[in-house]
Order: structure tokens, then sequence, then C-alpha cells
């Protein structure tokens, strides 16, 4: 998701780790308990040992064996609610970690700038947040929680068992190096295969999301199979890629199981033989086999979680990677000084100038825009007009410093656009954009997103009779209370551009500037005229740039352009331009023949 170096195991782990260390309360709290519950299991086979010793001694007594069997019921209840509480200390940082995470790639999302969003998947950074973010809970939780569960328990069992009889311990312990062996040569094929597995879900993610916005263009051009088939083709890759993982996983546990049972045959065959030669008790052996099974777990768990670690990190690496990733449009420099806060909190008055401006989306090698000069003074208007692709949208785009914009070529108030801090800039500003895009929410919500708004109001109301669409919403089964489906997908176009219109308008009295990008489009000539009539005196008081392909929608604009291949063709007040001739005369007269044969 960028160019930055890969992100090293070592930073990956010290990630992690700092999200640990704002936890170690509650973490040492758990693994005290944890160290608890795991001494009581010690404990019981050396109980088990004392009865069965007894007996072995013909010292029986019914209170020996009643006393021995309460005492391990006790150990067991007590067990059961230290158990309880070591999930809930060191279960509940892990749940915490995972929110700050989450918190903390959205936030970062919100800050890149639009080239990101442009060349990124949705379904690639919903893979992050649902299942990397839920690897690294896993890795912080469960697979500390075995991680440390299995030391111990290993350490205190061998402990347990060389205080029985060392020489059987040693015989007993030979396979361990060779699980040792087995982490060390799978380790990084199970992290790298695992980052594969991530990339292939992503993929998955992002197929799904893309058929489901489009499902109706789906529907439209009867393509379901098709796409049934493109969805089969990623989840089969998926799977090969989960088999190819499973394959190392695979071999792994039963490898472990394999050398636990190796660990058996060797106390059957020598610890037999020492009973038989009286050199070893039968409580003894009894104690020793239960200390084994109590080594074969942790043997067992640490497969599993190594699996986990190596998971973990790999989604760690990946979640960097996207941390890493810096925006494309920095802050102005001034926002952190103290003078930058000052003026962050006065509104721009809204006077625009462009300097000889060119830009390119990246490095296509294109100019969607040359040379452009132009100064539009504060609470003035200005018409855009051109064909599809002449650079109108990116005009108004770099207003908002959504692309990097070269220095000296872009000035707002007279100061550079670099350098005004872009919660001030972006405050500054309404937009209605030219794909309307609207929440699944309710209508009231949508209209009071700019400020906050979200129940109805009187000043939501008064928008929507602005923008000419009040009528509309009352009409509606729930009035301002509609919910309007994913996009808007139950509104018309014409209703979903005057909603937005409506948001534009709600933004509140520190904008000072309102850009209309094509947003009358999807409306009737006579509504279109209605809006306009009503937003006049908004228009007045604001600078306001508004892109059409209608002539009526911009002729009352105090200057008026037109745009052909980025650059600036023609300029001047509707009258001159009509005057002129050129493309706005010859499209005037287009459209008022047009309007004339319609209307007779």
């Amino acid at each position: 998701m960028n160019n930055n170096s890969p992100v090293t195991t070592a930073r990956a782990v010290r990630y992690l780790l700092s999200h640990l260390k704002k936890h170690s309360v509650f973490l040492a709290l758990g693994f005290v308990v944890l160290v608890a519950v795991d001494t009581l299991q010690l404990v019981i086979p050396r109980i088990i040992q004392r009865v069965l010793d007894q007996l072995g001694a013909a010292q029986y007594s019914k209170a020996v064996v009643v006393q021995g069997g309460a005492l391990i019921l006790l150990l067991a209840v007590t067990m059961v609610v230290l158990r309880f509480l070591w999930r809930l200390f060191i279960v509940k940082p892990s749940r915490q970690i995972e929110e700050q995470m989450r918190l903390d790639l959205f936030g970062h999302l919100e800050r890149l700038s639009a080239p990101f969003f442009n060349r990124t998947r949705t379904g690639d950074l919903m893979a992050l947040f649902v299942n990397d973010i839920g690897a690294i809970r896993m890795a912080t939780s469960m697979a500390l929680i075995g991680l440390f569960d299995a030391v111990f328990m290993s350490v205190m069992s061998l402990v347990f068992m060389i205080a029985i009889s060392p020489s059987l311990t040693l015989v007993t312990a030979v396979p361990l190096p060779a699980i040792i062996f087995l982490f060390v040569k799978t380790g990084r094929m199970i992290e790298s295969r695992f980052a594969v597995v991530q990339e292939s879900f992503a993929g998955i993610s992002a197929n799904v999301q893309e058929s489901f916005s489009g499902i109706r263009v789906i529907k439209g051009f009867a393509r379901e199979e098709s796409e049934q088939r493109r969805f089969r083709t990623a989840c089969e890759a998926y799977v090969g890629q989960n088999l190819s993982l499973t394959r190392v996983w695979g071999l792994i546990f039963p490898s472990i199981t394999f050398l636990a049972s190796l660990s058996f045959s060797l106390l059957l065959l020598f610890g037999g033989r020492a009973v038989v030669g009286n050199s070893l008790t039968i409580g003894e052996f009894v104690s020793f086999t239960f200390y084994i099974n109590l080594l074969v777990w942790p043997m067992i768990a640490t497969g599993w979680v190594w699996n986990l670690v190596q998971r973990g990190l790999a989604s760690t690496k990946r979640i960097l990677e996207l941390l890493d990733t810096s925006p494309d449009v920095r802050a102005g420099a001034t926002e952190m000084s103290a003078l930058g806060q000052m003026s962050a909190s006065l509104p721009l008055r809204g006077r625009i100038e462009f300097r000889d401006l060119t830009f390119r989306y990246g490095n296509n090698g294109h100019d969607a825009l040359r040379n452009i000069s132009l100064v539009i003074p504060a609470g003035t208007s200005l018409g855009i007009i051109g064909k599809p692709g002449s650079g109108k949208t990116t005009l108004v785009s770099l207003l908002f410093h959504l692309y990097p914009v070269a220095r000296n070529s872009l000035f707002i108030d007279g100061r550079d656009i670099n350098d005004l801090p872009l919660p001030q800039l972006r405050r500054s500003i309404a937009y209605v954009p030219q794909d309307a895009f609207l929440f699944s929410d309710t209508v009231a919500a949508n209209i009071g997103f700019a400020c906050g708004a979200e129940g109805v109001s009187a000043a939501v109301e008064e928008a929507a009779k602005l923008a000419a669409i009040h009528r509309d919403i009352q009409k509606f089964t729930n009035g301002y209370d509609t919910m309007i489906g994913e996009r808007g997908v139950m509104l018309s176009g014409g209703q979903k551009q005057r909603v937005a219109i409506a948001r534009a308008l709600m933004a509140g009295s520190g904008v000072s500037m309102l850009v209309l990008d094509d947003a009358l489009s999807a409306v009737d000539a006579a509504t279109e005229a209605e809006i306009l009539s009503n937003i006049r005196t908004v228009i007045k008081s604001k600078t306001s740039i508004i892109i059409a392909h209608r002539i009526s929608t911009v002729r009352q604009c105090d200057t008026i352009i037109v745009l052909d291949n980025g650059r600036i063709a023609e300029q001047g007040t509707h009258r001159e331009l009509v005057k002129r001739g050129g493309f706005y005369g010859t499209l005037w007269e287009l459209q008022r023949l047009k309007r004339l044969t319609e209307e007779a």
C-alpha cells in the first residue's frame, strides 16, 4: 500500500510491546493469577503420589483417601475461579489494544489524501480492520497466555520430574530439542505464508465490496454468473493459500504429538523397569506420568502459540506499512506554530487566485490543468463550462487541497494554499460534488451532517426548502426520519443532488466559499431555476464556484470561464461570451433553440 521499506520483525515486536506496556498492571495481575493456577496443577500429582505411596506401604486408611480427594476437589474449584480471573485480566487488555489499533488506523486513514484512496481498494482496508486486527488480538491474548503458560509449566514440570528421578527426566526429555528445531525451521514459513493468506483475504473483501456496491449494474447487464465465477476464483485462490499454510502447520502438530508419544514410550520403558527394580515407587511413577502430561501440553501448545505469534507478526507488519504511509498533502507549515493556531481560528474571506497553475495526477504524463491564471475576488461568483474531461472537477478539487499543489500557484486570501491549515481551509468551503454521496441514514442526518446536527430542526427544514427538496421529503413515509439506504439508493438522482445541496447550505456561518460541481445536472429546468432563485442570497454573500453543462445555471455568475483540455479557452461575463461566439456562444444558441423547441 506504500513505497516505504519493508517492516522488520523487530519493529513489529516493538510495536506490539509498546501496546502491551500500556496495560502492564492488568497483565501482571493476570500472570500472577496464572502462576497460581499452574502451581495448583503441579501440586495435585504430589497429592496423588502421597496417597498411592501410603496405600503401597500398607498404610491404607479411609481418611487418607477422603482427605486427598477432598483436597484435590478444593484445588479444582479454586482453579475454576482463578482461571476466570486470569482470563479477565489478560483478555481485557487485548480487546482494548484491538480497539486502540482500530482507532489509530481509522484516524490515520482520515488523514491520508485522495491519491491514496484512488489507488487502494476498500476491501484491502477492510481486511486490515477485520482479519489483521483479529490476528493481533489473538497474538496479544491467547498466544501471550499460551507462551507464558507453556514456559512456566515446562520449567516447573521438569523441576518436579527431576525431584522424582533425574535420570528418568533426562531420558524422557530427549525429544525436546527436536521440537525447538522444528519451530525455528517453520517460523518464517508460517509468517510469510500467512501474509499471503491475508492478501488473498483482502482480495475477497474487495471483490465482495465492489460487487455489492455495483449490484444494480451487475443485474442491469445480467452479469450475475460472471461475477460468481470471479468470486469463485478469488475464493479458490484463498483456499489454495490457506492450504499452503496448513501444510506447514499440519506438519508441526503431528510432529509434536509424535515426539510427545515418544516421551511416554521412553517413560514406560525405563520407568517401568525402575518400578520393577524398586528404585521408583508406584506413586512416583504415576506422579511422573502426570508431570509428563503437564509437559506434553506445553509442547503441543507451543506449536499453536508459535502459529498465532507468526500470524500476529505478519498482520502487525501489514498494519505498520499502512501507518507508515504519509499523506500526499500535508497540513500547512504554520499550523503548529502559535501564529498558525491563531490564524486558523479566523475565517477565510474567500479571495482565490490561480497563478500559472499546472497540475497532473501522479506520473501519468498528462497535464489535467495547464497554465491556469485566474482571480476570483471574495464574494463574487465564477461559472465554469467545458466538455467532459476538460479539468473542471480537478480545478475545484485543488481548492480543498485534496491533491498536492505546487507552491506559488494557488492562493487563498493572498496566502499560499500549502501554508493554510487544512481544517481552516476545508471548513471554509461548502461543497456539492458531481456524484452526490449520501450516507445510509435518515434524510435529516444527511442534511445536518456538515454541522453535526442529527435530528430534525428548523435549520434542517429551511435548508431543504432552499434546495427545493422539502416538498418531496414531506411525501416520504417517515418524512425527515426516512432511511434512504446505502449511498441514498432510495432517492432519485435529482433528489440526491438536492439533499446534497441542502447539506452544503447547512455547513455553518464560517463558510466563505460555496462550490457546486455540476450539482443541478439531474434536476429539470424549472427546479433548477427555483433552487438558483432560493440560494441567490447565499451565493451573493460567499465566493461561489458553479460548474455546469447548462448555461442557464451559470449565466448570472460575475465571471464565466470555458475550460478546454485543461486550459482557460474563454473568459468573461455571459453577455461578453455570447457576443464573442466561440464554444460558449455556440453552446448557448444550441441550448436556447432546444428550450424553445421543447416549449413549442
